[in-house]
């Protein structure tokens, strides 16, 4: 079944490019861990290469979603990313759940929310729409990223290439990468890459907010004793310093005079002294080490071995209530280490092919979040006193001569005593060891037709823990304020053990109905598993064993028909499909402000997507992505009970969406100049599983917008030398990349702006 064509990974190369391509252009993928041309692969995949991803501006997750039907990505901030493919979000931070939408790094789960946003560097990227189970195990219930460094090639001579840029908002970039061939056996790779840019939403009382300042490092080493041999120890690095995230309010204006607007200057702080005294930002740090081993047995069976070592550590200081006054201070420490190992026992023989393996994986992290309070701002949100009669004239933050008046409010269980600065703090620890077993296998039984099935069995066995403490006791409640058992707990760590186990399977087809039309279609079921968690509940005065609840584990059972069509100057795919989920888990900001996990119980999703790209003629290329979702909450459970967000759209995630985009082309005696206008466009999406439920701030979702992003590429004939101006969002489009957060369980929601027009020029040299 081996065919040539070119597809969504010739995006960069075919439709941002002026050379003629054909079906003589073999496009690889690695999905089903083997190399096939992707119309022989029965699943929705899009592949980008890294000059594809350099044609479009792509250097992290976010860049990527426009060009992939049917994935959102949301970055508030690199700290707190939401990766949505058909409709799910995977977008926990707690150190106890699992995510759903597997992010692969050199065959590495590397999922954990507060570690898998990282740099696009030197890689490819395979995008897997559907569930995985069998190919990307962990956290892959319905799809998965894989993200694949460039490794290091035995080339004549030394190679490379260098890029820098400048730009509006003091952006920034610097980025190279260099190939060495040591010896025949021998091979040396680095790439680095530091980006900075100052903050799109002016802070007036401290720095500049939504910024970045990455630096982003790797070292790869080859060695081939043999031609049946093949060892790459790769390591990666990143380190981010990245200022405040706008969660302004909008409900309090941030100074007299001034505007409530998401993307107008906003008035946010720390205080307290929350960690040591720092200000507004995330500080991260990622690391990891990886092992590939190959080695073939004979002319039928390999073995292929993964080892890994990552860890990351995280601290973001932010400010939830969104306005100058002194209501809330949070912050949340993260901290992660896994090591894995997985080995599988790779066969082709004839008709045959697959692989048999098994896997261990084991992390240890924490979650670990400190509230600081002002108590006379939050006796006077509770009373009533920060608000007017209506959100469309709110009020703006109390004047201090009033906050001592405060103290006296009857209300106080301690009259008299001085209220002030209170903080608080609980943290959610996640041990777990995990166990896999899996096989996956096709077998060609015509020259057109071929069958694939797979399974894992995985056993988990999870540790959870909870502590809790506080600075003393609040005198508004006489205990503590919003975390159970602060006060009495005193940060003394609880935990409960558990042991899971579960199976999950795929089965597929693959149908040539010509040379250039494949057609395919697969079933498979995917699971998220449990989750061992402690229910907050203010009343207690200690920390209550009996609060730690098992949740379910989550399923999904997907079905998908597809089409994959090559010819020649025209490549198009499509796909429908329909999910069925049950126990499905999702989280609520209670009334505390806290996040819960919760069952929402059972759920369905189907969806329409396709890809086209045609070279139009030798100067025009043009293409079109396109997403269609519907994903609910079903409005009642198996047994006819109505169910919590019944009837409700899934969050983050657009009915429609799409890109059209295009590259001209005019080729000079002096040079190539290569033009791309991309737009961008997608429907309505709800912030909450909600669906923004009646509160004081009753706009958390972002209508309907799009987006025009402009590229000039010039490049010198006869030479590696380029020159590229951009524009994103050209027309300057106002709008939101989230709402609501933690301030909504108080009432008053926070909005996060999108990034305004940016423009800058980058160089780049090869050689």
């Amino acid at each position: 079944m081996k065919k040539v064509l070119f597809t969504s990974a010739a995006l960069g190369a075919l439709v941002f490019a002026s050379a003629a391509y054909s079906q003589d252009d073999v496009i690889t993928v690695t999905t089903q861990k083997r190399e096939q041309a992707i119309q022989d692969v029965p699943i929705a995949v899009t592949t980008y290469d890294q000059e594809a991803m350099d044609d479009l501006g792509i250097q992290q997750f976010d860049d990527l979603a426009d060009f992939v039907p049917g994935l959102e990505v949301q970055e508030q901030s690199a700290n707190n990313p939401g990766f949505v493919i058909r409709g799910i979000t995977s977008d926990s931070g707690e150190a106890n759940i699992e995510p759903r939408i597997s992010i692969y790094k050199d065959g590495v789960s590397i999922a954990r929310s507060r570690g898998s946003f990282v740099e696009l560097l030197d890689s490819s990227v395979e995008v897997i729409r559907g569930p995985q189970p069998t190919l990307f195990g962990r956290s892959a219930l319905i799809g998965a990223i894989n993200v694949i460094s460039n490794k290091p090639q035995f080339d004549d001579t030394i190679t490379g290439s260098l890029r820098a840029g400048v730009g509006n908002l003091d952006y920034r970039l610097v980025e190279g990468m260099v190939n060495l061939p040591v010896s025949d056996t021998v091979a040396l790779r680095g790439a680095a890459r530091y980006k900075k840019r100052e903050g799109y939403i002016e802070n007036l009382i401290g720095e500049d907010l939504n910024g970045y300042e990455t630096a982003a490092f790797r070292f790869a080493a080859r060695f081939m004793p043999s031609d049946v041999l093949d060892i790459n120890i790769i390591a990666d690095h990143q380190i981010d310093d990245n200022p405040g995230t706008s969660f302004k309010s909008g409900t309090f204006f941030p100074a007299p005079g001034a505007s409530i607007d998401p993307w107008e200057p906003a008035a946010l702080s720390a205080f307290g002294g929350i960690e040591g005294g720092r200000d507004l930002g995330l500080e991260r740090t990622v690391t990891s080490i990886t092992g590939l081993v190959d080695y073939e047995i004979n002319d039928i069976f390999s073995v292929s071995s993964i080892t890994n070592w990552r860890t990351f550590d995280s601290s973001e200081v932010f400010d939830p209530d969104g306005f100058a006054g002194n209501l809330f201070a949070f912050a949340e420490n993260a901290e992660s280490d896994q090591w894995s190992q997985e080995v599988r026992l790779n066969f082709a023989n004839g008709p045959l092919t697959g692989f048999v393996g098994g896997s261990y994986f084991s992390e240890d992290g924490f979650q670990n979040v400190p509230l600081y309070f002002d108590e006379r701002y939050v006796q006077a949100l509770l009373g009533g006193f920060l608000f007017t009669d209506t959100p469309e004239t709110p009020q703006n933050p109390l004047p201090e001569a009033f906050l001592p008046t405060v103290n006296a409010d009857p209300t106080s269980p301690l009259l008299g005593t001085p209220l002030g600065i209170f903080n608080e703090e609980f943290t959610n620890y996640g041990e777990t060891v995990s166990y896999d077993l899996f096989a996956d296998a096709s077998y060609q039984v015509t020259d057109r037709l071929e069958l694939t099935a797979g399974a894992r069995w995985t056993k988990d066995e999870k540790t959870t823990g909870y502590s809790a403490d506080s600075d003393g006791t609040s005198a508004l409640t006489g205990a503590g304020l919003f975390v159970g058992g602060a006060v009495f707990n005193n940060g003394q760590r609880v935990n409960v053990e558990d042991e899971f186990d579960g199976v999950t399977w795929r089965a597929a087809a693959n149908y040539d109905l010509t040379d250039a039309v494949t057609v395919f279609g697969n079933v498979a079921r995917g699971r998220r598993p449990e989750v061992l968690i402690y229910q907050n509940d203010t009343s207690d005065i200690g920390i209550n064993p009996d609060n730690f609840v098992t949740i379910d584990a989550e399923e999904v059972d997907a079905y998908e028909l597809g089409v994959k069509a090559n010819l020649g100057v025209f490549y198009g795919d499509a796909s429908i499909y329909s999910y069925d989920y049950t126990n499905f888990q999702t989280s609520i900001i209670d009334e505390n402000g806290v996040i819960q996990p919760i069952n929402a119980g059972n759920a369905s999703a189907t969806g329409f997507e396709a890809t086209a790209y045609w070279q139009a003629s030798n100067w025009v290329n043009l293409f079109a992505v396109y997403a269609y979702s519907d994903a609910t909450f079903d409005e009642t459970d198996d047994d006819g009970n109505p169910q919590a967000f019944g009837g409700n759209v899934f969050r983050l995630q657009p009915e429609n969406a799409y890109s059209l985009g295009a590259t001209f082309t005019y080729e000079p005696s002096f040079g190539l100049f290569e033009f791309t206008p991309v737009w961008s466009w997608k429907s309505e999406v709800f912030f909450d599983n909600d669906n923004d439920l009646t509160d004081f701030v009753q706009d958390e979702f972002q209508d309907a917008y799009g987006l025009l992003d402009l590229r000039l590429n010039y490049t010198a004939p006869h030479s590696a030398f380029e020159v590229e101006l951009f524009v994103e969002n050209a027309l300057d489009e106002e709008y939101i990349i989230d709402a609501g957060n933690t301030g909504d369980g108080f009432g008053i929601a926070t909005f996060i702006a999108g990034a305004p027009q940016t423009y800058g020029i980058v160089v780049k040299k090869d050689f």
